[in-house]
């Protein structure tokens, strides 16, 4: 695989940890404003854009720490 491939595959499995880590620390909140319910689905769409373009990337070998596909 290119390096280039690398550097990205290794920046979007970086940004999809953080997304995890904020989608979590909004999922932990009894209740959620409105404001932050957007935030969370927008947040949501960014993680599976970033897993679809792992996958394209690379296949199973690019998948986020975790993932179970």
């Amino acid at each position: 695989m290119e390096k280039a491939v690398m550097v990205e595959i290794e920046g979007l499995r970086e940004r999809h940890g953080k997304l995890e880590g904020e989608i979590a620390a909004l999922e932990r909140r009894r209740a959620l404003t409105p404001a932050e319910q957007i935030q969370r689905a927008r947040l949501k769409k960014e993680k599976l854009r970033i897993k679809d373009r792992l996958l394209t990337l690379g296949g199973k070998d690019s998948r986020p720490p975790g993932d179970p596909l």
